[in-house]
């Protein structure tokens, strides 16, 4: 219930304005003079001050001056017989929401009174949602501080736990049995699942900071989709899926940044593999297409429903986000992809349909 106070040295219209605020549901109290106004004013909050411009101790200006310095959300509509100019202007200076001329009728001060409800109203939700904005900001930043030294700092002991991994699958200790290199290269696979996903979160984080496709050095496309594939090879023997590479000849230099680039084919192949079928085959074909390289990547048994398809770019999602997934992973491969190849003007494109797999499309700038 909204709460008003009526000040008015008129008593027949400060009566009549309690009862009839009363009987339009609010809670209603009147006040003959400014100062027995500034005393109910100390004792109750008031959502609405319906106050007279002219009274003989203390005016209406004075009235709202002093609402203004305790309860700065109060909404005041000066009522004035005689307004000019520049007691308009005052008033509307000093705080006040709208002044009413008398004589006005009662529909007249209800409309203006619920105005400035309605603002009010208004003005305290822009002030929450402001609150609630900056405080998101805060979580967000929070959020990307945190990701960042997570990801720095797992670097180090994978690092130092991929060493050890491939000297003792190098046999720099000794003769390993086939049960213990067997064992190893299932953790040595691990690791490197882990490797990539500190990866993908570092590409995540630092997309806020501008700091991808830092170099831009010429590089071999066809290289770097090779070491992909045979980085990839033991999971398409663990999958039973057949990976082919087909690279058109002489192509020219690839000019970028190798780090990211190789994330984006090493992510976009793992997920051909991953999101298959035992049986199935994955085809990398690289080539020049209208002035760009064109790497198409197809999978022949890893549909994708066509209104999940743009939700894939989105950070964390997959096409299947159910907690019975047959697929793991962070959901953030694409939009990783997406965020390296937008640094370097590329583009993304997904296709699938039913029964015939999926297919991705990257395109990337050719400068000979």
């Amino acid at each position: 219930m909204a709460s008003i106070l009526i000040v008015d040295d008129e008593e027949a219209l400060q009566t009549s304005l309690v009862t009839a605020f009363s009987l339009q549901g609010y809670r209603a109290e009147g006040a003959g003079s400014g100062r027995e106004a500034l005393q109910l004013l100390k004792q109750a909050r008031f959502d609405v001050v319906l106050v007279d411009l002219r009274m003989p101790d203390i005016d209406g200006i004075q009235v709202m001056e002093r609402v203004r310095e305790g309860t700065p959300g109060t909404v005041v509509i000066l009522m004035t017989g005689g307004a000019t100019v520049e007691t308009a202007v005052r008033a509307l200076k000093g705080g006040a929401y709208d002044y009413i001329l008398k004589p006005f009728t009662l529909p007249e001060i209800f409309h203006a009174v619920d105005r400035g409800l309605e603002q009010q109203r208004l003005k305290q939700e822009n002030v929450q949602l402001s609150e609630l904005n900056r405080r998101l900001q805060e979580i967000d930043q929070i959020k990307s501080n945190l990701l960042a030294a997570i990801t720095h700092e797992f670097r180090t002991p994978l690092t130092v736990m991929s060493g050890w991994l491939e000297l003792l699958l190098g046999d720099h200790f000794g003769q390993l049995s086939g049960k213990q290199r067997e064992s190893l290269a299932v953790v040595q696979r691990g690791t490197v699942r882990l490797g990539r996903l500190i990866s993908n979160l570092l590409v995540f984080v630092e997309s806020d900071r501008s700091q991808l496709a830092q170099k831009r050095l010429p590089m071999s496309l066809a290289d770097l989709l090779r070491d992909v594939a045979a980085e990839l090879a033991p999971e398409c023997a663990e999958r039973k899926v057949d990976l082919r590479v087909e690279i058109a000849p002489d192509l020219p230099p690839l000019r970028g940044d190798g780090e990211p680039l190789r994330l984006v084919f090493f992510n976009l192949v793992e997920n051909a593999i991953k999101f298959n079928e035992p049986g199935g085959d994955v085809a990398v074909q690289a080539g020049e297409d209208d002035g760009s390289f064109l790497v198409s990547i197809t999978n022949t048994r890893g549909e994708i429903p066509a209104e999940r398809i743009p939700r894939l770019l989105e950070p964390f999602t997959q096409g299947d986000m159910s907690a019975t997934r047959a697929a793991g992973g962070l959901g953030l491969g694409l939009a990783v992809v997406r965020l390296i190849l937008d640094a370097h003007g590329g583009q993304l494109a997904v296709e699938s349909g039913q029964g015939s797999g999926t297919t991705v499309r990257v395109r990337l700038p050719l400068t000979r």
